[in-house]
């Protein structure tokens, strides 16, 4: 990625997300709620199925973050979660440079669609570029 206003990256992120790894990511976080992996509660509230938890969600946006900003260039990453993510979702990841510091750090606009192209994930980071 370029250090300049208005370079992308675009990155795959997940191809079909699996009900395994929302149960991975429970048992990693800790975050056992029903919604992440009880069938049943998660259709009686309401939902088609069970889905992901929105951190795992921004944790696998996180690796086209490091595509690009390394494994210690990346300074602050905030994100809002807007939509579900469900079991077989394939996630992509567009990250666009909206301004470059005088230090020569860069912030950048973060996206990520499903395979419907539905965001469900926006937000922010910022840092230095690897190879900077």
């Amino acid at each position: 990625m370029r250090s300049e206003v208005g370079a992308r990256h675009l990155q795959v992120v997940a191809e079909g997300l699996t009900r395994t790894q929302l149960v991975a990511y429970a048992g990693a976080s800790g975050d056992f709620h029903p919604f992440h992996h009880d069938e049943i509660y998660a259709t009686t509230h309401g939902f088609d199925q069970i889905f992901a938890h929105g951190m795992l969600t921004m944790g696998i946006t996180g690796q086209a973050l490091v595509s690009v900003f390394g494994d210690e260039g990346l300074d602050r990453y905030a994100a809002d979660f807007l939509k579900p993510v469900w079991p077989g979702d394939t996630l992509t990841t567009e990250l666009q440079v909206t301004a470059v510091l005088e230090d020569g750090s860069v912030e950048v606009d973060i996206s990520t669609t499903d395979q419907h192209g539905t965001q469900v994930l926006r937000g922010t980071a910022a840092g230095t570029l690897a190879g900077d």
